[in-house]
């Protein structure tokens, strides 16, 4: 009896506060509060990126521990949810017991799920439906390489994200956009104490009491210079096929439109991807974004062939030189894309993006020239746009090729280099930097995605000539009106442009399409470029996509044909 009195006295007394917080834990736990994410928008307000309130399934991990239930449960629950048993043992096997935040299985179910797993209760523990507040794209695909997505924390990034206060159950930017901005989009998370039962489930309002501890912080809001509506006309225009649209203000850097296909929807993001979704997308290369990635670009680089062969005195432009199918060097032919003999100057040859008018230009130059243009223009560096895996591209040289290839500098690479084949990789967006300094006669912007006045960063290039600039805008011009650009050309504004056709293997049409113009030429306003991965000759495939582009950016300045009232008159009387 002695030994009970004084068993009783500890348990009462002396760690009575001990056990009277093991009683409140047992019956209350600290809910987190999610802030709600900071809202995304485009240059003109539209909404990009937001939350909605969903009906979600919930597990928490505390109250699944034992294996036997994990089994049960998956095997169940996945009966109700559009995930199959394997994804959803796999999430109960991995998932830490101590975690203080639910996960999230799947969002956005009916209310008919919900009232089967709220009655099939007992055989479900740790299983609840909550109301959540989830990441909403309302563009889907469209803004995919550009916002990214957000998820929960996985195991992998545990350690970096606990730094920040965050742990397994919260949710992060994983790409794009969306993780390069993800602190300030975050917010600061707000706590309470909650009620509740013994399965771990929150009680019904009256039940219980909830107690506000910090109330949550919104995430800051996020605004972009992208045009949503020329965004979507890009994305449209590009059908699905491997490309990339970039659209930019030369003179700012500002990037109206930034695209990439084939893309993937955000919002699945949302909650775990179902195995057999991400091996599609991953066949499909859904995830590698075009536009920052790098391409031989072709012939989009004879401007600046010609910028550095008129500042260096060895190109008059109204030297006429004979042109055809291919051209002898040194017992090797060098072929053209077509074998049309001719005699053209240096505007009919960017006009008509003659090879062979190039190989007699670049016999006269040596390949530093054309790695100072290069150079000048950006190539070989990241733009540093706000995204993440930007390629930096390739500028050869004879350094270069001697210490990645273990071979000396050939004359024909020279001859190679002069129409963009050669060793020489370029991306979509950088090629619109360059494609800004042409327009602006020198001065290339950084491109940026976030609006920002303080973002707008110009390099002065003081290498060339005002007049070498105007004498390829000339080639540019006619590319345009009368070349191989035509099936971008407008009515009532006037543009400047090149097509590329860049030589490639293993795709069934031989050659990148590309297309790269900027307009009005009178006061350029908007560059465009666009890359269509092996898909044929960018005369063909590329330009007819920028057009529409084009169109969409100049719909109120277009010249809409005017019947006349003679021809009006007439059909009224017949």
């Amino acid at each position: 009896m002695g030994i009970l009195a004084l068993r009783l006295f500890q348990l009462q007394i002396v760690e009575h506060q001990k056990y009277k917080v093991l009683a409140k834990n047992n019956t209350t736990r600290t809910a987190i509060t999610r802030a709600p994410r900071g809202i995304i928008y485009d240059r003109h307000g539209n909404i990009l990126a937001t939350s909605k309130q969903s009906l979600s399934v919930i597990v928490y991990p505390a109250a699944l521990t034992k294996q036997k239930d994990k089994e049960s449960v998956a095997r169940l629950l996945c009966t109700y949810v559009n995930m199959s048993y394997e994804d959803l043992y796999k999430i109960f096997d991995e998932m830490e017991p101590s975690t203080p935040l639910p996960l999230t299985l799947e969002n956005d179910v009916g209310i008919e799920t919900a009232i089967r797993i709220f009655e099939n209760q007992k055989q479900l523990p740790g299983i609840a439906v909550e109301n959540q507040a989830i990441r909403y794209y309302p563009y889907q695909e469209i803004t995919g390489h550009l916002l990214g997505y957000v998820g929960q924390i996985n195991s992998n990034e545990l350690e970096s994200a606990r730094q920040r206060g965050l742990g397994l159950g919260d949710v992060i930017g994983k790409e794009a956009l969306e993780k390069v901005f993800d602190e300030p989009l975050q917010g600061v998370k707000g706590e309470a104490r909650v009620s509740v039962d013994r399965y771990g489930r929150s009680l019904k309002e009256g039940e219980g009491q909830k107690k506000i501890i910090k109330n949550p912080i919104k995430g800051k809001d996020l605004h972009l210079s992208i045009d949503i509506k020329l965004q979507q006309v890009a994305y449209e225009a590009l059908e699905n096929k491997q490309g990339a649209v970039v659209a930019m203000n030369p003179k700012t850097g500002e990037v109206l439109a930034l695209v990439s296909s084939p893309s993937y929807d955000s919002n699945i993001f949302t909650k775990p991807v179902p195995t057999a979704l991400f091996n599609d997308l991953m066949n499909r290369k859904a995830f590698v974004n075009r536009a920052i990635s790098s391409f031989t670009p072709g012939s989009v680089w004879k401007p600046f062939t010609s910028l550095a062969a008129l500042q260096k005195g060895v190109l008059n432009p109204a030297e006429r030189l004979r042109v055809s199918g291919s051209y002898n060097y040194g017992g090797f032919n060098f072929g053209d894309w077509t074998g049309k003999v001719d005699i053209v100057d240096l505007r009919q040859a960017l006009a008509w993006s003659r090879n062979t008018y190039f190989y007699q230009i670049a016999d006269r130059m040596k390949p530093e020239w054309l790695v100072e243009v290069g150079r000048n223009f950006g190539v070989g560096t990241k733009t540093n746009i706000e995204l993440l895996g930007e390629s930096n591209g390739v500028l050869p040289s004879p350094e270069w090729k001697k210490k990645n290839m273990k071979e000396s500098w050939y004359p024909g690479n020279t001859l190679h280099y002069s129409i963009g084949q050669s060793f020489l990789l370029i991306s979509p967006l950088q090629l619109a930097r360059m494609y800004a300094g042409l327009a602006t006669k020198g001065l290339v912007p950084s491109p940026h995605l976030v609006k920002d006045p303080n973002k707008v960063v110009i390099k002065q290039i003081n290498s060339y000539a005002t007049k070498n600039y105007d004498i390829v805008e000339s080639g540019l011009k006619e590319c345009i009106e009368t070349g191989t650009g035509q099936a971008s050309k407008l009515v009532g504004v006037r543009l400047a442009g090149k097509t590329g056709s860049a030589e490639v293997k293993g795709y069934a049409h031989t050659t990148h399409g590309w297309f790269a113009a900027y307009g009005p030429v009178e006061n350029p306003e908007i560059v465009v470029v666009v890359f269509m991965e092996g898909a044929g000759h960018g005369g063909t495939v590329a330009a007819p996509v920028a057009k529409k582009v084009f169109d969409e950016y100049f719909k109120d300045k277009i010249k809409k044909p005017v019947r006349s009232k003679a021809r009006t008159v007439r059909r009224a009387r017949a």
